[in-house]
């Protein structure tokens, strides 16, 4: 029996909303059923391309008996409260990231979980990503011995539209790019958390929007470890994508080409792992058809809601904030 998926918010950017449709749709043990969407040409769309139930309303989608799961491809302040609601309506359900605005959102969203005993994740695809996929191989083989830095980048030059332009409805450059890398970070330096953190955060070119074009993070981990996560939309050449230093070799360069260089051994390239974002819903159809673990578990993304809170305070004091 397959777990019957619904999709909320079909017009997303970049066709994320339509990405979710396809993979559903690829995935053994998932079924896409329904598309909602607050604009009827949109919800046409997704009745002419997929041949599923368009409801009216988000209230329509959430009472329907067929419907076991729901995934929101929506602004990020509608996360908490869409996901909340569906859980209280019964629905298992997963948000795009970033997970929601701050750890209390996050909080409150766990707290529906548990309740309702549905399962609850974000689509935190890019741990299924080829360039992070090699750089935890290379640091779980040894060949870095221990890590004292980890420098991850994600850059570029270009004005950000819609609602990603507004800070109300969670734009900006932590909420965007920031939550992908803050994420992989922990999950890299498991089981050690985050123990402090130190932002500058500016408002620069684009200054017609209220949001942080150029945010960077500094992170220190309770194992000694330290990170540095740099992300904006206002950078006219950038740093590279992975520099991560250890204390016997060091990983540096870019999303498809990344080199392993130790004291007695000059650069070496990395040979790539693949990475497939399906993977994300394989394992969210192993874990509710097979009673598999989830991979990627609200707890652990909560973490980077409080790192992102922490940024932001740190940015507004400027000082450290201690988790």
């Amino acid at each position: 029996m397959s777990i019957r998926c619904a999709v909320v918010g079909f017009g997303a950017a970049f066709n994320m909303g339509q990405s979710h449709c396809e993979t559903i749709e690829a995935v053994p043990g998932l079924e896409l059923v329904a598309v909602y969407d607050a604009d009827p040409s949109r919800r046409e769309a997704a009745r002419e391309k997929f041949g599923v139930k368009t409801p009216d309303n988000y209230e329509e989608l959430l009472a329907d008996p067929q419907v076991d799961l729901v995934t929101t491809v929506t602004p990020h302040d509608t996360h908490a409260p869409l996901i909340i609601q569906a859980l209280n309506a019964g629905k298992h359900a997963i948000t795009e990231k970033v997970m929601c605005l701050n750890a209390a959102e996050a909080d409150a969203m766990i707290a529906a979980a548990k309740q309702n005993n549905r399962l609850l994740s974000v689509f935190h695809n890019r741990r299924w990503d080829s360039d992070y996929l090699t750089v935890k191989k290379a640091v779980q083989s040894g060949a870095l011995g221990a890590l004292f830095m980890i420098e991850s980048t994600v850059n570029g030059y270009g004005k950000p539209g819609g609602w990603r332009g507004v800070k109300k409805h969670g734009g900006g450059m932590l909420y965007d790019w920031g939550a992908h890398l803050i994420d992989q970070i922990v999950q890299m330096l498991l089981p050690s958390k985050p123990i402090r953190i130190y932002a500058d955060i500016q408002e620069r070119v684009w200054t017609e929007l209220d949001i942080e074009t150029q945010a960077q993070v500094h992170i220190k981990f309770d194992n000694g470890c330290a990170a540095v996560v740099d992300v904006g939309c206002i950078s006219l050449q950038n740093r590279p994508r992975w520099l991560v230093r250890g204390e016997k070799g060091a990983v540096k360069g870019e999303w498809d080409k990344l080199f392993l260089k130790t004291p007695d051994q000059d650069p070496v390239e990395l040979e790539k792992v693949a990475g497939d974002w399906k993977d994300y819903y394989r394992n969210i159809s192993a874990v509710l058809n097979e009673g598999a673990e989830l991979l990627v578990k609200p707890e652990e993304v909560r973490i980077v809601m409080q790192v992102i809170d922490a940024a932001f305070e740190s940015a507004r004091t400027g000082e450290s904030v201690k988790l």
